[in-house]
């Protein structure tokens, strides 16, 4: 509600027709408002390690890229000073450890920000082709005239770059919260911080805060000074749920990031922790009912054998046993055989021949996300498939075979049957 009401006042407050310091007629710099961050080498990273709270900045210096416009944004920077980047430099800002449900509120009223934002912000594609020309200022103003809500008004929509500003901003101020020493990420806190960075189309930490999520050292409570205890990034409960994997991996194919893509999927499917998590959670029944298996078998013959009077009671429940057991065995490790070979959901990529059956069942989500990577970069129609060439696809098809996987199987394929 308060996001919609600073959208209302910075709409009526208008929108400057020229720069301050731009001569009239003179079009912005055209820059692209989706940097592309890596992980270990990002701008946030960098600006992080420059003192606690630099990246949080006031409504007069709201961003760095992009093209300031005063009298468009100013109601909205300042409702984001005050609901967001005021309640985060407080929390940053004190020695003691935040309530997890305060700061998860937090990063929730981040992600309605950056949902309003999102629905008026462009893609790489479309924000290198905005300018100042007078079609743009047609468009703008039939989106105006369209709107109900806005029929009656003298609104003026927000500037692309005023979007922008404010964008940069939620995503800075998001990833100060998520990278500081003494929160704690919990799971639903992770899946609002992927949520915000992948509406904002900002998925460049990403891999940064899968990594932290497994490894990040947890603050003591009532400890002076803050203790910390070194957390196992091994166990099953560190691992990235596949959800929150998938979502952020389709933020990076949105943006056209192949190496953020290779990067998402390494810290999160491929991690340790989530092999663990997932042979617990599947795998954990099927392996005790093996071990009890002969214990029910054995039971179940030694009471079956009563009822034969043709053979001693101890060879019949030999027989049995045997015989039950033998058909428990087969019957199971057929099922086993059938659920590790079937492909019938792979597309574009399979497994490599001499693949474990239990390495395939193991990296099932691995495999899938990397068909999906391969689906994205490649031709849509199934009939121009193998046609593809460029140093990303063939670094694409470089990786999948390190992996163990093939791209594009020959006999596969349409018409090579």
């Amino acid at each position: 509600h308060v996001a919609r009401k600073a959208f209302e006042s910075a709409s009526n407050n208008g929108r400057a027709n020229t720069v301050p310091g731009r001569a009239a007629g003179t079009a912005p710099p055209r820059r692209s408002c989706f940097p592309s961050v890596r992980p270990h080498n990002s701008t946030l990273s960098s600006t992080r390690r420059n003192s606690l709270f630099p990246g949080l900045r006031s409504a007069s210096t709201v961003a760095q890229d992009g093209v300031r416009d005063p009298n468009s944004s100013a109601s909205l920077s300042t409702t984001l000073d005050n609901e967001v980047v005021g309640k985060a430099r407080t929390i940053l800002q004190s020695s003691a450890v935040p309530d997890t449900a305060e700061v998860e509120g937090l990063l929730e009223a981040c992600e309605a920000f950056a949902k309003l934002l999102s629905e008026k912000i462009p893609t790489i594609r479309q924000t290198n082709k905005v300018e100042n020309t007078p079609a743009l200022n047609l468009l703008s103003l039939e989106e105006t005239h369209n709107d109900p809500k806005s029929q009656g008004r003298n609104e003026i929509p927000l500037t692309v770059p005023a979007k922008h500003s404010a964008a940069q901003l939620i995503s800075s101020t998001a990833y100060k919260i998520i990278t500081d020493s003494k929160i704690y990420i919990t799971p639903k806190l992770l899946s609002t911080y992927v949520n915000v960075q992948s509406v904002l189309c900002r998925p460049g930490s990403l891999p940064e805060v899968f990594d932290l999520y497994a490894s990040k050292p947890i603050p003591k409570l009532r400890t002076t000074p803050l203790r910390y205890t070194t957390p196992n990034p091994h166990k099953p409960t560190a691992h990235i749920p596949l959800p929150v994997a998938e979502t952020a991996l389709a933020a990076a194919i949105k943006v056209k990031d192949l190496p953020l893509c290779f990067d998402i999927i390494h810290y999160s499917v491929c991690a340790r922790a989530f092999r663990n998590s997932k042979l617990l959670r599947k795998a954990s029944v099927p392996i005790a009912g093996a071990i009890l298996c002969p214990f029910a078998v054995w039971k179940l013959a030694t009471e079956l054998s009563g009822y034969m009077s043709n053979m001693d009671a101890a060879v019949a429940t030999d027989v049995l046993f045997a015989g039950i057991l033998a058909y428990v065995g087969f019957t199971a490790t057929i099922g086993v055989v059938a659920v590790t070979t079937s492909n019938d959901q792979m597309d574009r990529v399979t497994w490599a021949l001499g693949m474990p059956l239990r390495e395939r069942w193991m990296r099932e989500e691995e495999r899938m996300l990397i068909d999906r990577v391969a689906g994205a970069w490649g031709f849509q129609q199934r009939s121009r498939r193998g046609e593809e060439e460029g140093p990303d696809w063939e670094a694409l098809r470089e990786w999948i075979g390190m992996r163990g996987m093939i791209l594009d199987r020959t006999e596969l394929m349409d018409g090579m049957q």
